[in-house]
């Protein structure tokens, strides 16, 4: 700091917290505070509630209620703000007292976890001390929605919607709880309660926005209530765009996305053509809706379209192409005649408006072209991405190749690509990144980048490739797989998901114990460790335990004996059967074997005299074991 630089007050350091908290720099956020205690500032309660605020956008709640009990009246002024800045600073917020923003904002927390219970506690603090407003009810709704208690959310909004007068312009102020219930209901397949409640917001005279017809209109899209979704579009149309200037292009998105949405794609009518194709003739006839209306399609509008023509059987990839160019050149002749585009914009520019070159526009592309197998065409579009591809369209053009059985160039492709030498050696380079920055988009004269592309990978990126190389079932594409693995894990810090470990001990235990080396057991067994780290519906990953328990017990290699994990594994108790359970019955067993083997417990090859070893089963019965000399094989 200067000698001549003003004094430092709370206002300089809410700015702070608050841009900390937007990024959710938790580490700044506690160094920025620990700054202002440590130079005198006397904090405000605007400074209090940013530092709740921060805390709550880095999912730190309990942080966030540590600073609210310090403030609070009723505990005395004393909190545990020690856990987060030390003994020294107990009491820094002790002089101040909470208000109706610094409630909504540590309910806002609350909503975000689904904290229900902690949230309507905190709603009758917040009804006694006189500060409910409408951002409170809009935030309990939030709550009781993320905890789908619908019935308390319409309880909320029975009680405590506004009736407050506002110009025509305006929206109610609890417009954004109904929305939030109306998307709740529809996530929820539960259309007919979604209807009801906008019937209720038109009788308390809450005029939904284009927020609720969104919400609506894409529920049902969603369950090919093409009718009453365009009539809706059609009123929303006629009544919102009249009463103020709004933008109804998300509206139309969420239609576009309803119709097409993979849950329809593969149905038929009665005239044996697929539905697929039929919403397709509608989502175009939409298209020409709005630019009769004068609503100008988006990328996320083009994105969308072109996505639905290349799941066409065949796929449509020269009309998606026209397509684009199509709308492209409009959305250029109309912004000539506003004034808005100029020639010498660049690139740059070009790739945030409709043009083939946009990555949302050029993956959708990518996809559509991987399912006609033309590859050749997919590489064009993604070369022709600017300024640089990111990595979902890498994804999209890796998944192409595999689709058309061009696995060894992917791979090539993976190692161009996503080189993690390369990518170690750029992110060291930070001199010259204005540089490669300025001319990764290519040279005008030639049309070549003058850097290669390097994409930081992630877990779609190395499930595209294990997934192709696992479907081969060979040695080799084996090893490879597992090398990717190790590489994901190990350089790139990049944790699998659900669907990788699904997809990897699929493929592995698919053909049953037969053939699996100790490699193949050591893969199975480590992908198996890290799935037990996800989140997993229930009963999901005890299902997989089971199946490879059961491999392990039947495959020749017995390298897991020496794996702790495989061990307890296999030697783990059954959970009880519910069923079983609930009818009280027992367990027998039978003492056969489908697979051979025997007890996973006794003693290990080696140990004590195997002569003297009897079955378990055999000794509790009485039996004796007399080889019979028989042979099956």
């Amino acid at each position: 700091r200067t000698p001549h630089a003003p004094p430092l007050s709370p206002v300089a350091y809410s700015i702070l917290l608050k841009a900390y908290g937007n990024y959710r720099d938790v580490k700044n956020v506690e160094m920025s505070l620990v700054h202002a205690q440590r130079n005198g500032v006397v904090p405000d309660v605007v400074m209090a509630n940013t530092v709740v605020d921060a805390y709550v956008n880095c999912g730190l709640l309990e942080r966030a209620q540590d600073v609210f009990r310090c403030m609070d009246s009723d505990n005395g002024g004393r909190g545990r703000e020690e856990s987060f800045v030390g003994e020294e600073y107990t009491g820094y917020w002790h002089l101040l007292r909470p208000n109706s923003r610094t409630f909504n904002t540590l309910l806002k927390g609350m909503a975000e976890e689904g904290d229900v219970r902690g949230a309507m506690k905190l709603s009758k603090v917040v009804q006694t001390k006189g500060l409910w407003d409408d951002i409170t009810t809009n935030t309990l709704v939030k709550a009781a929605v993320t905890a789908r208690d619908f019935d308390l959310a319409e309880t909320i909004l029975a009680n405590h919607t506004s009736s407050t007068t506002r110009r025509v312009e305006e929206d109610h102020p609890n417009v954004e709880a109904h929305t939030e219930l109306i998307d709740g209901y529809a996530k929820d397949n539960q259309l007919e309660s979604a209807l009801r409640v906008m019937q209720i917001m038109q009788q308390r005279g809450v005029t939904p926005n284009e927020y609720t017809y969104t919400c609506m209109v894409g529920a049902l899209a969603r369950k090919n209530k093409v009718r009453q979704a365009r009539k809706l579009i059609h009123y929303a149309t006629t009544t919102i765009v009249r009463r103020r200037m709004v933008v109804l292009t998300p509206t139309y998105n969420a239609f576009i996305s309803g119709l097409l949405s993979d849950n329809k794609s593969q149905n038929v009518d009665i005239s044996g053509q697929s539905s697929h194709a039929a919403n397709m003739v509608e989502v175009l006839a939409v298209l020409q809706e709005m630019q009769e209306y004068n609503i100008h399609p988006n990328v996320v509008t083009v994105a969308l379209v072109v996505d639905g023509l290349g799941r066409c059987h065949p796929p449509r990839c020269k009309e998606a192409k026209e397509l684009v160019q199509h709308l492209q050149f409009n959305s250029r002749v109309k912004q000539n005649n506003n004034g808005y585009y100029n020639q010498g914009e660049g690139e740059n520019e070009k790739a945030k408006g409709i043009s083939l070159s946009n990555n949302k526009i050029a993956t959708s592309l990518i996809r559509a072209y991987g399912r006609a197998n033309d590859v050749q065409s997919a590489m064009e579009a993604f070369e022709r991405i600017s300024p640089t591809p990111d990595v979902v369209a890498f994804n999209a053009l890796l998944d192409a190749y595999c689709r058309c059985d061009e696995l060894a160039l992917a791979l090539i492709l993976f190692q161009k690509h996503a080189s993690y030498k390369q990518w170690n050696n750029l992110q060291g380079e930070a001199a010259t990144t204005s540089t490669l920055r300025g001319n990764v988009a290519g040279d005008e004269t030639t049309g070549q980048r003058m850097v290669p592309i390097i994409i930081k990978p992630d877990v779609v990126t190395y499930t595209s490739l294990i997934t192709a190389l696992l479907q081969l079932k060979s040695r080799a594409a084996t090893k490879r797989a597992n090398a990717l693995y190790d590489e994901m894990k190990k350089k790139w810090w990049i944790s699998p998901d659900t669907i990788l470990v699904d997809t990897i001990l699929t493929a592995m235990i698919s053909g049953g114990p037969n053939g699996l080396e100790d490699d193949d057991v050591k893969f199975i067994l480590t992908v198996l460790r890290d799935g037990a780290r996800l989140e997993w519906q229930v009963g999901q990953y005890e299902n997989r335990k089971r199946a490879v328990r059961g491999i392990l017990m039947s495959c020749s290699s017995k390298i897991w004996k020496k794996d702790e994990f495989a061990f307890d594994l296999v030697g783990e108790k059954e959970p009880e059967d519910p069923l079983f359970a609930k009818k009280g019955w027992n367990k027998i067993d039978s003492g056969f074997q489908l697979w051979g083997g025997g007890n996973v417990q006794q003693t290990e090859e080696g140990d004590g005299d195997s002569s003297s070893s009897v079955d378990s089963f055999l000794a509790s019965k009485g039996w004796n074991d007399i080889d019979s000399g028989f042979r099956l094989l």
